[in-house]
């Protein structure tokens, strides 16, 4: 009875995921791109961490078939990482508001596109990825699967680490020494706990 209500739960946390993004998508098709990465490599590596993130969870929702991998996990952590799950699907609308139509699922510049620093964005300069990272192995807690955790964190990993070095150049690219110090104010994923006056006076000094 307990594993049928993660089952229910997490189905239902997947479904409001999905329905935050809707309403920016559909201002993302609105968009004209001024310079993109869309190679076969990228859509193939996109659909391949959807696979991880949000096909396979579905496939442990409504089957037996990963049932199989199931690991021992008190109750009260797999309702913890519930809660995580809702929390970070917040999280995931927060940054969605912020980006607003900045947003995109490929690697892109928009025609007109500013560079966002304010909100989460003023301490982090991919929360998106963050947020990804949380939630992948937050659902493989909460289906207490190690199917589901494994290939989740092996699909995500893959699609992180082979583009957010490109998403980085490419914005240098765009932004030139505004993202470079921008990059320098801020973590990766993470917010950086102290920034030197070094770095803060080095900005300056190339810029005036």
């Amino acid at each position: 009875m307990n594993e049928l209500i993660f089952k229910i739960l997490l189905f239902v946390i997947l479904v409001v995921y999905g329905l935050i993004r809707v309403p920016f998508a559909k201002k993302c098709r609105n968009n004209k791109n001024i310079k993109s990465v869309h190679t076969l490599f990228e859509k193939i590596n996109v659909f391949i961490a959807w696979l991880g993130m949000v096909f396979v969870p579905v496939l442990y929702s409504f089957t037996s078939i990963l049932d199989t991998f199931h690991f021992n996990l008190p109750f009260y952590i797999r309702i913890i990482a519930t809660l995580g799950l809702i929390i970070d699907c917040e999280f995931f609308h927060i940054i969605h508001k912020t980006l607003d139509d900045n947003w995109s699922p490929v690697l892109v510049i928009k025609d007109g596109q500013k560079l966002v620093k304010n909100g989460v964005y003023k301490y982090i300069r991919h929360p998106m990825y963050t947020q990804c990272w949380f939630w992948i192995i937050l659902q493989g807690i909460v289906a207490a699967n190690i199917f589901v955790e494994i290939f989740g964190i092996i699909t995500w990993g893959f699609l992180y680490f082979t583009r957010v070095f490109a998403e980085e150049k490419m914005m240098i690219e765009q932004y030139g020494k505004e993202y470079e110090y921008y990059m320098k104010q801020t973590g990766r994923l993470l917010p950086k706990i102290y920034m030197s006056k070094h770095s803060r006076f080095e900005y300056f000094e190339q810029e005036y």
